[in-house]
């Protein structure tokens, strides 16, 4: 008799082959694959709830197939893509600060700590600010 492939078992696997960050993560991967071959008994065996040596192959190479097109995105690459833009935004919108802070301050009847209580930033930063120091 010959023994299936567990989902867990299967997960470890891929997540070594993967570098994929968690072992949840990996099982996710491995399970979205199984409920599309669930019907194909060739493939996945419902008594002990394995995958067959078919099977395995059929998940493993659509696992290596998404990551070798770069189609799969883990939690974390989607948390980095989400830090650089949110860090690329905070960029963007501390610049437009910058340059409203050098206008008003070019502005003799705005109080500085009128100022610096709008810009959310210190008395002095308002100076580094204007003079582009940091």
């Amino acid at each position: 008799m010959t023994t299936g492939t567990s989902i867990d078992d299967l997960a470890r696997t891929l997540a070594d082959h993967h570098g994929i960050d968690t072992h949840a993560a990996a099982v996710d991967t491995v399970r979205v694959h199984v409920d599309e071959i669930r019907d194909d008994p060739e493939l996945w065996d419902t008594a002990t709830r394995t995958l067959t040596p078919a099977g395995v192959e059929v998940i493993t190479r659509a696992v290596d197939a998404s990551y070798s097109v770069g189609a799969v995105a883990t939690a974390a690459a989607r948390t980095l893509v989400e830090l650089e833009e949110v860090t690329s935004e905070i960029g963007r919108l501390t610049a437009r600060r910058d340059e409203l802070v050098r206008t008003a301050m070019r502005r003799t009847e705005l109080r500085r700590d009128d100022i610096a209580e709008a810009a959310g930033v210190t008395s002095a930063r308002l100076y580094q600010i204007r003079d582009g120091r940091r």
